[in-house]
């Protein structure tokens, strides 16, 4: 069964709980074969199905479904080169969270999902919101593995194995990206990702990146001794 037939047989469910059970033992079950772009089409419904279910009855249940639809649906926007789209996802998520009592029952989920939204955004290069995701994570981990997860990502990004500018860390700069991202996309969807295509992209995000004033280094600049392919 494919990602059309399964959208096609949601729609024709009467309701939202059939609906988000469909779709997401499909996800489950077919996860590690779907493709950035299928994921995108099954998660999109999902999120407004989720969305739904929680503003009619907001539980812990509905809500945590709500959330984690939103962090899945922005890791495949950002996967899919289309990171612009993730971040209001993310934000919405964040909201959701904070939002919620720092309870005994909600730390585990709490830790998990703010975990989760800290790699997206390690992902996504945005590196002091994904300390600060991976800080609130912290704050709820439970368990020594959950600790050490946290620690480990916080230690990862004050060291990083690769040296990056510090303009990425800018207001001005973060205040663009998301714009630049969009007009990086439009500007490369139709090229093939050959080997080597990465210094393609980063001479075109440097030019972006200049007409709004910024100077940036791209990662092949800031380390000379390492090979990018």
């Amino acid at each position: 069964m494919n990602t059309t037939t399964i959208l096609r047989q949601a729609e024709n469910l009467a309701s939202d709980e059939e609906k988000l059970m469909l779709l997401g033992d499909f996800i489950g079950e077919n996860l590690d074969s779907l493709e950035a772009m299928d994921l995108i089409r099954l998660l999109s419904p999902l999120v407004d199905i989720t969305r739904r279910i929680y503003e009619q009855n907001p539980v812990q249940e509905t809500i945590s479904d709500y959330v984690t639809a939103l962090i899945k649906l922005a890791e495949n926007y950002i996967r899919d080169e289309r990171s612009w789209l993730a971040m209001p996802l993310l934000a919405k998520a964040e909201e959701l969270l904070d939002d919620q009592p720092d309870t005994e029952e909600n730390a585990q989920w709490k830790c998990h999902s703010y975990y989760d939204i800290g790699e997206c955004y390690s992902m996504n290069t945005r590196r002091l919101m994904a300390k600060k995701a991976f800080q609130k994570a912290l704050q709820h981990a439970t368990t020594e593995d959950d600790k050490e997860n946290c620690e480990y990502n916080l230690n990862r990004l004050e060291n990083p194995s690769l040296k990056y500018d510090p303009v990425e860390d800018s207001d001005a700069y973060l205040s663009v990206i998301d714009e630049v991202e969009r007009r990086l996309y439009e500007q490369l969807k139709g090229e093939p990702r050959y080997m080597g295509f990465c210094f393609r992209y980063w001479s075109a995000k440097r030019d972006l990146l200049a007409e709004y004033g910024i100077e940036w280094r791209s990662p092949g600049i800031m380390n000379p001794r390492v090979i990018f392919d």
